[in-house]
This record gives C-alpha cells, sequence and structure tokens, in this order.
C-alpha cells in the first residue's frame, strides 16, 4: 500500500471519528427530527453498530479526535499556505496518534502494518511542514523538494486519480 493511499485511508477514518465526535458532543435538541448524519446511516453490514466508546480503544480513539480537532481549530492567517500547513500538522498528529492505539489494541496484521506506514509517512511530513513554516517565519522559501515528496501528484485530479488506485 502506498503512503498516498494510507494517507487517504486516515483522511476518512478521521473524517469519520470528527462526525463521531461532533455527534457525540452535540447539545440535546429541544425537540424530536428525524436524525441527520452518521448516526442515522445503517451499520454497514457484518460490522458493529456505532455508538458510545465503552472499550479502552473507543475511549482512547476519541479522545485523539477531540484533541485533533480542537488542535485543528485556530485563527486563520488568510495566507492559504500557512493556515494548509498549520491545519494539517495536528491533524497528520491525529493519524498517527489513531495509528499507535491500533497499534496497541489491534492484532490484525494487515492493520498494524497499515498503522505503521501511517506513522512513519506522517512523522516524515510533520517534519516536513514544521521545517517549512519556520522557513517561512524567516522569509525564506526553499525551492529544493525531498524526494519523497517529487513524486507527490500536484493537481486535483492527479491526486484523486492517484487515491483510487489499488
Amino acid at each position: 500500500m502506498t503512503n498516498r493511499t494510507s494517507r487517504l485511508v486516515m483522511a476518512v477514518i478521521a473524517g469519520l471519528s470528527m462526525a463521531d465526535a461532533q455527534a457525540q458532543n452535540a447539545p440535546a435538541p429541544d425537540h424530536q427530527h428525524a436524525q441527520q448524519g452518521p448516526q442515522s446511516a445503517a451499520p454497514l453490514a457484518g460490522l458493529p453498530k456505532a455508538g458510545p466508546p465503552t472499550t479502552e480503544a473507543a475511549k482512547a480513539y476519541a479522545a485523539a479526535a477531540q484533541k485533533m480537532h480542537t488542535d485543528m481549530s485556530s485563527d486563520y492567517t488568510n495566507d492559504v499556505d500557512v493556515d494548509f500547513v498549520r491545519g494539517m500538522i495536528p491533524h497528520h498528529q491525529g493519524a498517527i496518534d489513531q495509528a499507535e492505539i491500533l497499534l496497541k489494541y489491534s492484532t490484525n496484521p494487515r492493520l498494524r502494518r497499515l498503522a505503521g506506514g501511517i506513522i512513519a509517512s506522517q512523522r516524515r511530513e510533520i517534519r516536513f511542514m514544521e521545517k517549512w513554516l519556520k522557513a517561512r517565519q524567516q522569509g525564506i522559501e526553499e525551492k529544493a523538494m525531498p524526494a519523497w515528496l517529487r513524486n507527490n501528484p500536484s493537481t486535483l485530479d492527479a491526486a484523486t486519480k492517484s487515491g483510487n488506485l489499488q
């Protein structure tokens, strides 16, 4: 599995975790309406129904998701590059935190490999982004690209196509 695929999988997991955390933390409505969002969707066949976290792993996932979303909530600079990097660092850290939880609690060898790859790639990307932010603050724009970054897609269409590859 490629790093791009790993990132896509973690982005989906993080998005689902965010939706679940938001639904759990939402105030109760004053009156009843048909429930909307991920909670109302039929459970996937063969998978347990989603609900409040009761296992240690589920509690750890909920805490990691909450931390990630809190850390991602920051004031915007209106600089598209800076705002992207500042939001992605805690997002990537959230992926690392979730992968570490999987490694702690799961015995599934394929998912453990996926989690290990996610940890390695996300740490590398965080280091890159932190270095980029520091250089940006100093008014330096480095043109050289690390080898691992050089082959990544650079358009939305190319990224979408690459993410759809198996």
